[in-house]
């Protein structure tokens, strides 16, 4: 049987689900993704393009894996993937101590070959992702039209640029290389490489080399697409979206601006776990956020001009992730899940995230915002998955705003 995408028409305006990077919070999308899904075919039909980041280029990849039962069926395989690994299926925490401890030791006694390029060994995690993912499936998905394209965004170390790799069919163009964000286009069989190195977080993972046939001339080093474009809306529209759901762990919205007190006593200077948490949120939200309200103020415009060009037309969006109230809820079940185990508890089954929390300081909310991207322990993912199916289910305040605008 024909898909969707078997018919060759390039240009058409297509649906897009684009999923941003969250590390453990990858669960929280998946629960998110249930709910959206609906939303979107309502409005759009189901999507036919996939784009994701880091822990949402893995969503992405296994919805378009498992495209053939249904995209209800696949939002819950993913639920399922997430809620049912723990730390030792992404990292090795014994190796990962004893590795990290004897090189900084060589690097500091002088030793060569002792370079120390993570802090975490991620090698379990190319088995997991290699047993959980049918690849093959995959690539059927998408040549049969089940999926018209799946999108992987990464950093490249040699240009310091983005890549996005894109397994398409022919029904679909390559967008050309973006100028003006130093977005790379590159057509590929996308395999676990991919997805390790878009999800290969700076300093924590190892960087990734790439060696990719269809693509010899991007061989090379490659690390967390988080870093440049953690949430891939404009390479979504570049292959072809009308219509983008975007799935987040941050609000669509700015937090309110904090007026100071004139009296208030000078606080203390941030520690590492406030500026950690503040850097995180900076990557992970606020590029969306711009990238969101540039489509909204694009859409205002052209519906004030009655503009009818194909060119011109807006571009509809679904959006999925915590509102303005709710942003520090996936943080608070992290600190809540560490601070209700054991110590043993901890220790035994998943101690790199109390270790980094006891290290790094700070109050519970930035403590939280850090453990929740290495607390791969079902009590955890469980809960956030639930949490992402409530907040995926209607849309949040700044986007039913927009749609009464409109």
């Amino acid at each position: 049987m024909a898909g969707r995408g078997t018919s060759g028409t390039h240009g058409r305006r297509r649906s897009a689900l684009v999923v941003a990077g969250a590390g453990a919070r990858g669960a929280y999308q998946a629960g998110a993704i249930t709910t959206l899904l609906p939303r979107m075919t309502a409005h759009n039909g189901p999507p036919e393009l996939l784009v994701g980041t880091s822990a949402g280029a893995i969503n992405v990849v296994g919805l378009a894996a498992f495209a053939d039962e249904g995209f209800p069926a696949a939002s819950e395989r993913l639920v399922d993937l997430w809620t049912g690994v723990d730390s030792s299926d992404v990292y090795s925490t014994v190796h990962s101590i004893l590795g990290t401890g004897a090189a900084f030791v060589g690097q500091a006694l002088g030793f060569p070959l002792t370079r120390l390029v993570s802090l975490l060994d991620t090698s379990p995690i190319r088995h997991t992702l290699q047993r959980l993912l049918p690849w093959d499936r995959l690539h059927e998905n998408i040549r049969a039209g089940l999926v018209d394209a799946v999108a992987v965004a990464t950093t490249s170390v040699d240009s310091g640029g983005t890549v996005v790799f894109v397994e398409k069919n022919d029904s679909v163009r390559l967008p050309e290389y973006d100028l003006r964000r130093n977005i790379s286009y590159v057509e590929t069989t996308l395999t676990v490489d991919h997805l390790l190195a878009s999800s290969a977080v700076p300093i924590l993972f190892r960087p990734v080399h790439i060696t990719d046939p269809c693509a010899p001339q991007r061989t090379g080093w490659y690390i967390d697409g988080g870093l440049l474009l953690n949430t891939p809306i404009k390479p979504a529209l570049l292959l072809g979206a009308g219509h983008v759901g975007v799935v987040a762990t941050q609000p669509r919205v700015w937090p309110p601006p904090v007026v100071p007190r004139p009296n208030r006593h000078r606080r203390p200077a941030p520690d590492v776990a406030g500026v950690a948490a503040l850097a995180l949120r900076a990557m992970l939200g606020y590029r969306m956020i711009e990238d969101l309200h540039q489509l909204e103020f694009r859409n205002a415009r052209i519906a004030e001009t009655w503009a009818v060009a194909a060119t011109d037309r807006p571009i509809g969006i679904d959006f999925a992730g915590p509102p303005l109230e709710d942003a520090g809820r996936i943080a608070e079940i992290a600190h809540a899940v560490v601070r209700n185990q054991s110590l043993v508890r901890q220790f035994v089954r998943n101690p790199a995230p109390s270790v980094v929390a006891r290290l790094i300081g700070g109050d519970e909310e930035d403590r939280g915002d850090l453990l929740s991207f290495l607390l791969f322990d079902p009590e955890f993912t469980r809960a956030i998955a639930e949490l992402g199916r409530e907040h995926g289910a209607e849309p949040s305040s700044a986007q039913a705003a927009a749609e009464l605008r409109a």
